[in-house]
């Protein structure tokens, strides 16, 4: 058998106080909760010490706080109200704004609001229930005459009897009898719904008045630290792949690179080749210490001379002449190259043999170093 859900509700009428008890069917007068009450204790304030506003087809909206901000401002540009939304779930969305005279009332019954877990009003628990039963006409009658008609996105305030609501009805073109919301049938709707008492707070960081956490909607916070700790994985997860592809273009780097020293120096380059290889290049470009050829020159002379296409296979270099053994890929090639080499007057080339191959002409061309 399912536990009973008790809801202790405080009402004001004439500055005075009265408790009441709803146990999920009826509500009745109550002597309040004891001091270890564990079930929600809810207080009525006055309706009118606030204003309530509807906003026009913003329900749905991303938006729609923003956007029902905008509409009271623009509607009220000369107030100097503090507007506020409320907007419990889903697609209900409420403005309204408070009475110069709430502050003087809370702090009028301090001790005894000091025991509620929730601050709204009558009219509040109303219309969170009309939006929960969907309801699209609907009325409220308040304390001391005061109705309000809902219809749509329109809210009519007015005082007066029945010809008053009739004449009201009537304007505004509606058929049928509207629904009449109770504070009982409101209960009934929250206890059906499973809807949340504790987002009805129309009041927020009154520390003086309420000091029970209940009060205080965590959900968004909380939300909010979730989705930051997914991005920050996220990030972190992105950047940890991103580092691992790094490491692994290093890694092969540092093979090429090691081929490289292996190719210029043999298969023991040693601690530092790039050392040797720097050694090596100035040896080269001296002559080995004594009257040398400038073999980058050379080089750098048969490559200009040399068509594209050309391969070049080995190159011999000694004090006095080298070897450069190639393909190419025909005959006039080969000669339009030997005709730019013959115009060197640092160099003297011979064409030492031309053999024919299945795909191009191998030649053996011998530099000889005019000094």
């Amino acid at each position: 058998m399912a536990s009973i859900k008790l809801v202790y509700i405080l009402t004001f009428s004439e500055q005075e106080h009265q408790w009441m008890l709803f146990d999920g069917k009826n509500l009745s007068e109550s002597e309040g909760p004891d001091p270890k009450n564990k079930y929600p204790v809810v207080a009525l304030l006055p309706d009118p010490l606030f204003f309530f506003f509807k906003p026009k087809g913003v329900n749905k909206s991303r938006h729609a706080k923003s956007a029902t901000l905008m509409q009271m401002n623009y509607s009220f540009p000369d107030q100097n109200f503090g507007f506020k939304v409320l907007r419990p779930s889903g697609g209900a969305v409420l403005g309204y704004t408070s009475h110069d005279l709430l502050d003087r009332f809370l702090e009028t019954h301090r001790d005894v609001l000091g025991r509620a877990t929730v601050l709204t009003s009558a009219f509040t628990v109303c219309w969170r229930a009309a939006v929960a039963e969907g309801l699209s006409v609907w009325s409220w009658q308040g304390q001391e005459g005061m109705q309000i008609l809902a219809s749509g996105d329109e809210l009519t305030y007015f005082n007066g009897g029945e010809g008053e609501f009739t004449s009201r009805y009537d304007r505004l073109g509606l058929d049928g009898n509207p629904e009449d919301m109770t504070l009982e049938k409101a209960c009934k709707v929250f206890e059906d719904k499973k809807i949340k008492w504790a987002r009805l707070n129309l009041i927020s960081g009154t520390s003086s008045v309420v000091d029970k956490s209940v009060s205080i909607e965590f959900k968004p916070y909380i939300i909010a630290a979730i989705l930051t700790t997914l991005i920050g994985l996220l990030f972190i997860i992105g950047q940890y792949h991103r580092w691992g592809l790094s490491q692994d273009a290093a890694a092969e780097w540092r093979v090429k690179l090691k081929e490289v020293y292996v190719t210029a120096l043999g298969p023991t380059p040693g601690s530092d080749p790039y050392g040797k290889i720097l050694f090596k290049l100035d040896q080269l470009k001296s002559g080995g210490g004594s009257k040398g050829v400038d073999v980058l020159g050379l080089l750098s002379f048969v490559s200009d001379s040399s068509p594209v296409g050309i391969e070049i296979e080995s190159i011999n270099l000694g004090a006095d002449s080298g070897n450069i053994r190639g393909k190419i890929s025909s005959y006039d090639d080969l000669d339009g190259m030997m005709e730019k080499l013959s115009s060197s007057g640092e160099y003297h080339f011979v064409l030492e043999q031309a053999t024919n191959a299945p795909d191009g002409i191998i030649f053996s061309l011998r530099a000889e170093y005019n000094r």
